[in-house]
């Protein structure tokens, strides 16, 4: 029997605590718990951020996590298809161009981000199935070569120039289960070796090239199989069966590393199957059974399940991890108790080191507390009641700007935080106002947009502060209030508000305001906002219209993308810290008040330290 030290070229060394960065194959002993560790792997399925509609029969393209599309299916709650296509960045999902006819039921789809191909599918609310082909380019669609044989529910891999497509179910009645293949040049279709036996509504290791690929389980005469087939270029072969029987499944990964999961067996199901060349074993559960789904990855272990029905449709990501880290989705989770409720009120600071001030709740507020990350505790009260204004600032730093003071002023004064109590200042704004974007430090603090006093309408002013007075900036190119926004003096970012419910962001680097990318869901009335510049930010809540909503989405400084949602829809809230550790205080919606508090955690990794038998 070889030695550890031969096998992984190092000796089992005794440390009294664990290394901070343990490395794959490593181990240990720990002399001061007494156990031999090292890296166990961590199979599961995690969470991962929802999709914006929820999607059924719908397919997919990408061949890699960070670049996955999804492109028609049926949205809920039906029954006619859908043309929404959506993309996903790794994080949360955008939206991509729409298909160019009004959808398709059961496509199947091909390619990568850039150069996609969806192929059949059903174009309406009727059994037939078509012989369109489109060719995507990350934006937009155009037409391709027409499939010889109208099919829905086929089997398809390769890339936009090398294309492959074999099954399917084809028109009828009788709807026969067809086993034709195709091959596809980027122009046009041609006839390739038909499958041993018709299928349809199976699955296939949708990221394989042209030449080397699985396609496995579905329906077959006379029903539902788990059987596998490979194809090496010029024929079929039969392959070892996966681990449990289902159509309608999702399919991802080569040949050599592909994963089968969910389907209809006949209910829904959430097992899976994984595939390394030479068998399949079961594979971990997802945590919602689902059929009708899709899926992508480069590989099997690195792949995502998305979309489907429970039986209803459902919105529902799941992430495979087959590593030796545990992965932890990023979410938002109940914080500390507010101990007065309220909305309209301001923030600044980090998730764990915050100031809130102000609010309202059937008159202004004066009220001041401190938050450390688990509770609250009382601070001396502001100089003078306000809500709606504007902060920046750290725990121990901040200011509180404009804002609505009794009896409904609109006002200009200045106060200032030191960590301890609240002054006036004596540099006011320019400008009375309140619902305006705010960010910065106590001695550079930005002020964008905000309402007219004079006309009740949103205002376009940009105000910089430099720690000894405020001075006029350049004007935002549109009008706005109530939006979420931040960052800093010379590069900020605000996105939706009112005057009236916009979809769209500014950027500010300082100087000049410029359009950045359209938000996903356009927000109003109180949105919250939290990041570190125009090129990182996280936007939250709001009321589109007459209700809070949970709705997070996040800003990479060109698209923005969903992120998980609130545990609690709410507008007029307030929110700071940054896209990886935020924190959302009190608000409606839109009327009521809250003592709640959310705090959002990206998503984080960390070595899966394992104990050992020392015995053999």
């Amino acid at each position: 029997m070889a030695a550890y030290k031969d096998l992984v070229g190092q000796k089992i060394t005794v440390v009294t605590s664990n290394p901070p960065e343990p490395k794959t194959g490593q181990m240990w002993y720990n002399s001061t718990d007494g156990k031999l560790r090292g890296l166990g792997i961590v199979e599961a399925f995690t969470s991962q951020t929802n999709m914006p509609t929820a999607t059924g029969y719908h397919t997919s393209f990408g061949q890699a996590i960070p670049t996955t599309v999804s492109a028609g299916g049926i949205g809920s709650p039906g029954p006619a298809p859908t043309s929404a296509v959506f993309e996903f960045n790794g994080s949360g999902w955008t939206a991509g161009g729409a298909l160019p006819s009004s959808g398709k039921e059961s496509p199947r789809g091909f390619g990568t981000q850039t150069a996609g191909v969806i192929a059949g599918g059903s174009p309406g609310a009727n059994p037939d199935g078509s012989t369109t082909t489109s060719h995507y380019n990350g934006s937009s669609w155009t037409s391709g070569g027409a499939l010889p044989t109208a099919v829905q529910g086929s089997h398809t891999f390769g890339t936009q120039t090398a294309g492959f497509l074999t099954g399917g179910r084809g028109n009828g009645p009788p709807f026969p289960k067809e086993s034709a293949s195709y091959t596809y040049n980027g122009t046009a279709w041609t006839n390739s070796t038909a499958m041993p036996q018709g299928r349809q509504f199976g699955a296939s290791s949708s990221t394989s090239p042209q030449t080397s690929a699985l396609v496995f389980s579905g329906q077959i005469p006379p029903g539902r199989t788990n059987s596998s087939i490979e194809w090496n270029g010029s024929a079929w072969t039969s392959t070892p069966n996966v681990t449990f029987t289902a159509d309608n499944l999702s399919g991802s990964g080569i040949a050599t590393a592909a994963l089968a999961a969910s389907g209809s067996a006949p209910s829904v199901t959430g097992s899976s199957s994984k595939y390394d060349g030479s068998s399949w074993t079961a594979g971990a559960t997802l945590s919602t059974a689902r059929s009708a789904t899709s899926g992508q990855g480069a590989t099997g272990v690195t792949s995502i399940i998305f979309g489907g029905l429970t039986p209803s449709y459902t919105t529902a990501v799941e992430e495979y991890n087959f590593s030796t880290n545990t992965v932890t989705a990023a979410a938002w989770a109940a914080g500390g108790t507010v101990p007065y409720t309220s909305r309209q009120n301001m923030s600044f600071g980090t998730q764990t080191a915050a100031i809130a001030c102000g609010g309202y709740v059937s008159g202004n507020l004066n009220t001041s507390i401190s938050y450390d990350g688990t509770s609250y505790s009382s601070t001396p009260n502001l100089n003078a009641a306000a809500r709606i204004g504007g902060v920046a600032g750290t725990q121990s730093a901040g200011l509180e700007y404009g804002g609505i003071q009794p009896p409904g002023t609109y006002v200009a004064n200045m106060q200032s935080w030191n960590g301890s109590s609240w002054s006036n200042s004596p540099y006011n704004l320019n400008n009375g106002t309140y619902g305006m974007m705010s960010c910065g430090t106590s001695t550079s603090a930005l002020s964008a947009g905000g309402e007219n006093p004079s006309g009740g309408d949103a205002w376009n002013i940009t105000e910089e502060y430099d720690g000894e007075g405020w001075t006029s900036g350049n004007t935002m190119p549109a009008a706005r209030y109530y939006g979420g926004g931040d960052g800093t003096q010379t590069s900020a970012f605000i996105a939706g508000g009112s005057g009236p419910v916009s979809p769209t962001t500014l950027e500010y680097d300082g100087t000049n305001w410029t359009a950045g990318g359209g938000l996903i869901s356009p927000t109003g009335a109180g949105s919250a906002a939290s990041g570190e510049n125009s090129d990182s930010g996280l936007i939250f809540g709001g009321s589109p219209p007459g209700s809070g909503t949970a709705i997070t989405q996040g800003y990479d400084g060109t698209a923005w993308s969903t992120r998980p949602s609130l545990g609690t829809g709410r507008g007029f809230t307030t929110g700071n810290g940054t896209t990886t550790a935020a924190l959302m205080v009190s608000g409606g919606p839109p009327s009521g008040t809250s003592t709640a508090t959310e705090e959002f955690t990206g998503q984080t990794s960390s070595a899966n330290i394992t104990d050992f038998s020392t015995e053999a």
